[in-house]
Order: C-alpha cells, then structure tokens, then sequence
C-alpha cells in the first residue's frame, strides 16, 4: 500500500485525472491543486479554472482561529512558465491562480489508487487534522454511470485540540465561459448546487457548455450551508483579497 503514498519532490509530479470516461478530465495536482482542466474537447495541460480550490476555516466561539488553502506547498522551480500568458510567464514567478501568496498547509500525503486518491494535510500551526478524498464515477461493468462528467470530492476534518471548534468548508469554482456569466442556485431535497452557464454562447456552439459545484451538506440539523454566486468584481488583487477577508 505504501507504494501508493507520494511525498516531498514526488508530488510535483502529479496530476491524477478526475472526471467520466468519455467526458474530459480535470487534474488533482499532488498538492491539491485542480489543474490541467481538460474539459473543452482539446487537451489542455497546465490549464486552470481561475481560483477553483477548496479551503477550510476554523472558528472558537465565532471568532477565526486559522484558514487554509486545501493545498500544500507549491514545490520549485518558481520562475513562471516558458510559454504563459502575458504577465504569468518566465521570469513572473508562480501563476496568482496557484494561491501560492494565501496561507495553506505545510505539507501532504499524496495516496493515488484509481480511482481514489487522498491528500492528508499537515501543519502544526493548524487545529486540526485536514483531509481531502476525490474520485472519479468509476463503476466497473457500467459504462453508462461510469461516464458522468463530474468530479466527486470528500472534505474531512478531526479536531485535534481540546478546545471546542467549528469548522467551516469553502469550494470555489471558475466560469470559464465567456461573459455574460449567469449564476444560479438551486436548493434540493438532497443539497444545494451553483449553476454556472454563459447567455453569450449558444446551444449549437462548440464553446457552448455548463459547469455545477453542489454539496450534500446541510442536511443534518447542525450544519449550514451559504454561498454566493460572484465574486467581488474589482482590479489587480481586490477579488481574491476581499474573500479571504471574507
């Protein structure tokens, strides 16, 4: 089984491909970051989806006691990439979509067995034990389930204090359709799902599509769930830094 368990150096080379057989892929990097976003009919590699990510908050008596990227450290080289958009390459340093300038997990435990693979967050400065599970619609014998465009993710954490705390999970997704971006959501007997489409492209375009981020949480009496559908639309880094403070 320990074959399976990446660390250190070797998670820099991880993308393990997240998605229905048939129906494009994202990629899970070793560090937690959702990369190479395969979803347009053309390979994509080293793609992202603005800031998709997931992160968790920890509060003692509403008041913040720690939050954090789900991602660990983003392993060297840092100079920027050889052929990236204009500001994002050689010479500029890592992508701001990396998240690599927030506060995030010191190090990770990559488990990969398709399709299952597990992130095992650590940092001594955080109360708590994180965890991240994803896989994939992978059902032998099934092509048809085993084809649904979707990834699947389970978000664990284990308070390790003795102090009681409440834990909050945040998942953010990208629209990478063109504007005008029209976000809704829906309420369901069994969760809650943003829905995020374009009324600029139309149904027999080729760039035509729709993406949805739902959650089954808030069906036990002791967990909410809130959302909200756009972020703060400012310049340089007012969108992301008016979210974290969020």
């Amino acid at each position: 089984m320990s074959n399976f368990v990446y660390t250190g150096a070797k998670t820099s080379q991880i993308s393990f491909p997240l998605g229905g057989i048939g129906s494009g892929s994202i990629g899970l990097a070793g560090n937690g970051r959702l990369i190479d976003w395969e979803i347009f009919n053309r390979p994509n590699k080293g793609s992202v989806n603005g800031f998709s990510h997931f992160a968790i908050r920890a509060e003692n008596d509403h008041e913040v006691v720690a939050a954090r990227i789900l991602n660990s450290d983003l392993l060297p080289p840092y100079q920027g990439e050889l052929n990236g958009p204009a500001f994002n390459s050689y010479g500029w340093g890592p992508r701001r979509e990396y998240l690599t300038g927030l506060p995030h997990f010191v190090s990770a435990a990559f488990t990969g067995e398709f399709p299952i693979a597990r992130l095992d967050f650590e940092d001594d400065s955080f109360p708590g034990r994180a965890a991240l599970q994803a896989f994939n619609p992978f059902i032998p014998t099934n092509d048809k389930d085993s084809s649904i465009p979707a990834a699947f993710f389970d978000l664990e954490v284990t308070n390790t204090t003795a102090e009681p705390l409440t834990y909050t999970f945040a998942g953010v997704l990208g629209n990478p359709l063109p504007a005008n971006h029209l976000h809704t959501v829906e309420e369901t007997p069994w969760g809650h799902a943003l829905h995020l489409r374009s009324d600029s492209v139309g149904p027999q375009e080729l760039r035509y599509g729709d993406m949805t981020l739902a959650t089954d949480a808030g069906l036990e009496d002791d967990v909410q769930v809130s959302w909200q559908q756009f972020w703060f639309k400012g310049a340089w880094f007012d969108n992301l830094e008016v979210y974290w403070h969020d």
